[in-house]
Parts: structure tokens; C-alpha cells; sequence
């Protein structure tokens, strides 16, 4: 069955793709449906997601460089993003983790291709389901424990169950006594079925676990999504990021904001290289404006802020973003209708002036005659 098409129309210079249609990526394929083909579709200029996280100012002090970020996930196609791969990681069938691994590190400045939030990052593919897309807890645990494995200390878990197994607990245990920093999604992509289970979600409701919720392009959560205690919010729906054999898609759900909070974290440890898990988890949490219900990371103010002198952070935050209403014009455009109609008035005089005077000069001011 064809993934459900959906179209972004600009806004202010926010959305990626002024009508272009780009398929939405699936996190699980049907029975019986094929691999992922790929859209063969390019946006003509950036997706808002980057502008939204402040790129601009990020950029200049670092790209992520020299971090590595761990992506559970369907795998990464190795055709759209270059990934150093454990196991099985190298294909990637849905595209799901294809699309994750993309806007964390995609690469900048290359023709035809989006960047991720850290595009100077590495991405260490770790297969996190079967070849479909279904997730499990014990799929899950063995991929937390490849990354912890592999050396890895920022794990993207852009997976889901709705089982607090305790298998899995132990692994994200065993992950965050190694130092690393696990980031999870609090919930499944966002589609039209009716069937989904309302959480928690796990990993992410674990203890020691940075669980992470969605936000589109207005700055609000998607559908009914229910408060996620501790969580942090960021872009995840109607994001655009690129996707298997390197076309470009559209991926709605907080598997794919939790990319950007593990990028913004990656950003967060090659410019402060000392910062441990935790400290990461806290300058995020910390300097996260509250939205719509939500709390919005700030990655600058993450990066740059600093410990104020009783502990807490003394940070430079941003405002969120909000459209002003447009005011009353029409008394402001009366009254310079006025004043242009009076510098009319007296350039027309002046020009005037500037024919009859010198004439006037010439005839002594008399009155002309008629035949003049």
C-alpha cells in the first residue's frame, strides 16, 4: 500500500516544500507490503525544521564534529546516508531509521540533499527491529547493548513498546551506568489509525531515559498527544529529511524529534567535550522553553549556557516564537494620504513659482496682454 501522501505549503519562509508532495515514511510496513522505494523528490530549499533550531547560530561554533550518535532504528540505507553500521544496520527496508539517522548528521552543503542538526556528527546504525519495522523489547535491549558495546554515548531510540519489560529496564540501565545518554521516543508516529495504544511507551518512560515528544511547524503537539512527565519537546512533525535511495520524505512523530534532541545533544558535547549524560540531559531540559504544553529545546542556549553560582543554570533563553497580530493600518494610511497630498500641493505650487515669478520679473509685474 502507497504511504499516504501529504502536502506542505509554505508559510513566512518556515515550511520546506511550497507545493511539493513528498510521501510520509512509514515506521511499520504492512503485510506483504515491499521495501521502501525511494520518492525520487527533491524541496526547493531548506525545511523549516532548521531554521526553527536556530542553525544559523549553531553552525558557526560547531557541527557536531567528533561525536557519534547511536540510531535505533529500521537500520540506514547506506545509498542516502553514510553510516558506520553494527550488525545488521547496513539496509534499512521501512526507511524509518533512514529518515532519523538523515536529520541528525546528513551532511551540509551537499547539492540535492537536506543537513541534519549536526551535520559534522557520525551516525553508528544499530538495528532495533525486524525487517518490517516491528519493534520489541528484547530488539530493542540487544540494540541498546550493541551501542553501549560499540562505545557509543548518545543512543537515539526512535522506537517504541508500550511493554515496560524488564529486560529492557536492564539494558537502559546498563547503558546509562556506562555513561551514555539514551533519548527515546515517547510515543509512535502520528498516521490515521485508530488502534494506538495511549502509552507510556518504553524506553522512554524508564528512569534515566530523556523521553521526547513531537512538535510541528505552528510550535504545537500533534493529534490528543497526552503530557509525557519529564519530557522534552522538539520538530518531529511534517519534518523533512531524506530517505531511502536518497529521495526526500515526510516523517510525523516523535521518533523523529528525538533525532533532533540526540543532534542538539551531540552539538551540546563537541563544543563542551567534559559534559557527561547527565549534564547533557539537564542543560536540555533546563534551557527548554515552555509551548503549547509543551517544553521546546533551545539548542544554543543548551550549548552556551553556564552553571549560575548556587548549581543552576544561567541560561540566555529564547522566546518562543510568536506571530503578532497585524494592526490597524488604515488611520496610519489617511493620514500619510494627507501629508502626500500636501507635498503635492506644494511642489505644484513651487513649480509654478519657478515658471511665473521669473516672467513676472521680466514685465516689471505688470499684467500681461491677451495676445501673451
Amino acid at each position: 500500500m502507497a504511504c499516504a501522501t501529504l502536502t506542505l505549503l509554505a508559510n513566512g519562509g518556515l515550511a520546506a516544500a511550497q507545493d511539493t508532495e513528498l510521501p510520509q515514511i512509514p515506521q511499520v510496513l504492512k503485510p506483504g507490503q515491499a521495501c521502501t522505494a525511494s520518492s525520487g523528490k527533491k524541496v526547493p530549499s531548506p525545511p523549516w525544521q532548521l531554521p526553527y533550531l536556530g542553525v544559523d547560530r549553531l553552525w558557526p561554533l560547531t557541527t557536531g564534529e567528533g561525536v557519534t550518535v547511536a540510531v535505533v532504528d529500521t537500520g540506514v540505507d547506506p545509498a542516502a546516508l553514510r553510516a558506520e553500521v553494527a550488525g545488521d544496520g547496513g539496509t534499512d527496508c521501512v526507511g524509518h531509521g533512514t529518515v532519523v539517522a538523515s536529520l541528525i548528521a546528513a551532511p551540509a552543503g551537499e547539492e540535492g540533499k537536506i543537513a541534519g542538526l549536526a551535520p559534522g556528527a557520525r551516525v553508528l546504525a544499530v538495528r532495533g527491529t525486524d525487517k518490517p519495522g516491528a519493534a520489541t523489547a528484547a530488539s530493542i535491549a540487544a540494540a541498546l547493548d550493541k551501542a553501549v558495546e560499540a562505545g557509543v554515548r548518545i543512543i537515539c531510540v526512535a522506537v517504541a513498546v508500550t511493554e515496560a519489560d524488564p529486560a529492557l529496564r536492564q539494558a537502559v540501565d546498563r547503558a546509562v551506568a556506562a555513561g551514555a545518554l539514551v533519548v527515546a521516543a515517547a510515543g509512535l508516529d502520528l498516521t490515521s489509525a485508530r488502534d494506538v495504544p495511549p502509552g507510556p511507551y518504553y524506553p522512554a518512560a524508564f528512569p534515566g531515559v530523556l523521553p521526547v515528544t513531537a512538535v510541528g511547524p505552528d510550535g504545537k503537539p500533534g493529534g490528543k498527544a497526552a503530557p509525557v512527565p519529564g519530557a522534552v519537546a522538539a520538530p518531529g512533525n511534517l519534518v523533512v529529511g531524506t530517505g531511502p535511495g536518497g529521495g526526500q520524505v515526510v516523517g510525523t512523530g516523535p521518533g523523529f524529534a528525538a533525532a533532533h534532541v540526540a543532534a542538539a545533544a551531540a552539538l551540546i558535547r563537541s563544543y563542551r567535550p567534559e559534559t557527561t549524560a547527565a549534564d547533557l540531559a539537564r542543560r536540555l531540559r533546563d534551557t527548554a522553553y515552555p509551548q503549547a504544553g509543551v517544553n521546546v529545546i533551545d539548542p544554543l542556549a543548551a550549548m552556551t549556557s553556564v552553571a549560575a553560582p548556587g548549581g543552576g543554570p544561567a541560561t540566555a533563553r529564547r522566546e518562543p516564537v510568536a506571530v503578532a497580530p497585524i494592526p490597524d493600518l488604515e488611520p496610519t494610511r489617511q493620514a500619510a494620504l494627507l501629508v502626500a497630498a500636501g507635498v503635492a500641493l506644494v511642489a505644484a505650487l513651487l513649480g509654478a513659482a519657478a515658471v511665473v515669478v521669473p516672467r513676472g520679473r521680466r514685465r516689471g509685474w505688470r499684467a500681461g496682454s491677451r495676445e501673451s
